[in-house]
């Protein structure tokens, strides 16, 4: 008992230093320091005006950047930049009713206050008059759209939502979790992935049918500094690595098609290797090879499987956006789901889950994560869908009925408001097989329905949703890679040119089996509050009927010209 409870001092102790050095350091960062001297010195004037201006909020960000291009096996070209951006966030009026409230003569996504500082990171006094100038002006604009949001307040119809503009005051957070830098940025290794990538576009260059193509290294370390004058204080440092390449070719009746692969890393041990790099290189052109080959899709109503990686992209387009709580009390939301919860939306095998406290799944690296989100909540795990059955919703910091607080999904960019988004989504099923046995089930679901073929999308670059209600509620994803499956033995066959269309409701309920092959699919999302990065995790699932369309035509031809002859690779090279 004595050799416990001696444990147990020496880790309330150790916990109790590890808190006071926190504590210690974020008081001691000069930009929090100048950052919260200038917002307490606002907000004794601010908080007296009439309207008041009851909450605000500074978000500063330090950014480093490289980026290295190479297109033609030669002469990689470097790029590397530093900035500071401010952000300035004021609400004027109330909790109840503020300046953010959708109204049609106020853009409300953007910030009130941006600035972006290139080259450097300002001195404690520039920080101060920065944020005193950007103040200033939020307080102004905010004033002004609170007076248009009161008047149409009184002749508006009845909102569908009457829930509060902002959540209830949250509890101060404290964290402190800067990065000052990373060898990814380094003169030493920069000049070594040109060289990489220069013997990685060399391999392009032998191929005449490819008719552009490039390789790209970034790496952007970010730092967040946050304040908000409910005494919250959080400073956050993120580090977004990538190798990319990007291959593409016309057919003669002029469909563009492409194949590129990415690699995430955030420290230069997950670099993947030459080796692996050049192999994924190689099947691309053969993939790309065959499609320049390929018979175009034709339109098409049946059974399909979605493997992994195009699965986790299907979810984000079609489901996220549809479960980002805010929309749900926007008028001119479609409202797919807001009336929905507790009720099944989806087929019972799947659970949907949004956990942006997630750095890794199977050693890769995820680009959703991040510890607070862009409003100073502690990003948290959510059950959006359980078992097919509608749970939750993605919550910033503005409320809907059922659903009063935040869940840490309050997300931006630099120069915009934060709005719920998505982080690190993951797609779950309740039972999966292989896929070997999936590849058989889509063929036995093929001779059920009596079709002449089923489908594999193998690889899918994005899509859009339609959301307003002025719109139909459907959506347009587009796959890269496609292949018909007959239900004899014949070859699968790989198509060009298909678009996967539908409405949300009837594609989700007609998912019927899932494998157990789990992948990440790592990204950029685009909304209302700008671009975030975004990661999804799932497994292949077989959809009993999914429909297909031909894509858009382009009326673009070949190159008169046929690209210059390719250089001879010296004996040995990029084996």
């Amino acid at each position: 008992m004595k050799k416990f409870l001696t444990f147990l001092c020496l880790t309330l102790i150790t916990t109790l230093l590890l808190a006071q050095e926190q504590e210690k350091d974020i008081s001691q960062d000069k930009i929090i320091k100048a950052m919260q001297s200038e917002l307490d010195r606002s907000m004794k004037k601010l908080s007296k005006l009439d309207p008041q201006i009851y909450f605000l909020s500074y978000l500063m960000e330090s950014n480093k950047s490289a980026s290295v291009v190479s297109s033609l096996g030669k002469n990689a070209y470097i790029f590397t930049s530093q900035s500071f951006s401010a952000d300035v966030d004021a609400r004027a009026g109330s909790r109840k009713m503020d300046n953010t409230r959708k109204i049609k003569s106020i853009d409300y996504s953007s910030a009130s206050t941006n600035t972006l500082i290139n080259g450097y990171i300002p001195s404690d006094k520039q920080i101060k008059n920065m944020l005193w100038i950007l103040t200033e002006d939020a307080a102004t604009a905010a004033q002004e759209n609170f007076m248009k949001v009161k008047t149409n307040s009184l002749t508006a119809a009845k909102r569908v939502d009457d829930s509060d503009d902002f959540s209830a005051k949250m509890k101060p957070e404290s964290y402190y979790a800067p990065i000052e830098d990373t060898p990814l940025l380094s003169s030493y290794t920069l000049n070594q992935m040109a060289e990489r990538l220069d013997s990685f576009t060399a391999l392009f260059k032998q191929e005449d049918f490819i008719i552009t193509s490039s390789a790209v290294y970034s790496v952007n370390l970010k730092n967040k500094y946050f304040v908000n004058s409910e005494g919250t204080q959080t400073v956050q440092g993120q580090i977004l690595g990538r190798i990319s390449y990007n291959i593409n070719t016309r057919n003669k009746d002029g469909m563009l098609m492409e194949r590129n692969n990415s690699y995430d890393f955030t420290t230069p041990d997950e670099i993947p290797s030459n080796e692996k790099i050049i192999k994924d290189i190689k099947k691309s052109i053969q993939e790309l090879k065959a499609l320049q080959n390929a018979e175009p899709a034709e339109p098409f109503h049946g059974p399909v499987i979605l493997k992994n990686r195009a699965t986790g992209v299907f979810f984000h387009e079609i489901l996220g956006h549809r479960v980002e709580g805010h929309r749900q009390k926007d008028d001119d939301f479609g409202q797919t789901f807001t009336n929905k919860i507790n009720q099944q939306v989806i087929a019972p095998l799947i659970s949907v889950y949004d956990n942006a406290t997630m750095k890794y799944f199977n050693n890769i690296p995820l680009r959703g994560y991040y510890a607070y989100d862009d409003e100073g909540v502690k990003s948290q795990n959510v059950a959006l869908i359980e078992k097919g059955i509608l749970k939750s919703f993605l919550m910033g910091r503005s409320p809907i009925k059922g659903f009063a607080q935040s869940n840490g999904h309050g997300r931006k960019q630099a120069g915009y408001r934060p709005v719920s988004r998505m982080g690190i989504t993951l797609v779950e099923a309740d039972h999966t097989v292989t896929y070997d046995t999936l590849y058989k089930m889509l063929k036995d679901e093929i001779q059920t329905q009596k079709k002449p073929y089923g489908l594999i999308i193998d690889d899918i670059s994005g899509g859009f949703t339609m959301l307003d209600t002025s719109n139909p509620q459907s959506f347009k994803v587009k796959p890269l890679l496609v292949y018909k499956v007959y239900p004899d033995d014949r070859p699968d066959e790989i198509i060009r040119g298909a678009d996967i269309v539908g409405t949300p409701l009837t594609s989700f309920n007609k998912i019927i089996a899932a494998a157990d092959d789990y992948a990440v699919f790592n990204g950029s999302c685009g909304a209302e509050s700008g671009w975030v990065p975004v990661s999804a995790i799932a497994p292949s699932v077989l959809i009993s009927e999914l429909e297909v369309e031909k894509v858009q035509k382009s009326y673009d031809n070949l190159p008169i010209l046929p690209p210059p002859p390719a250089e001879k690779l010296s004996k040995g090279d990029n084996k």
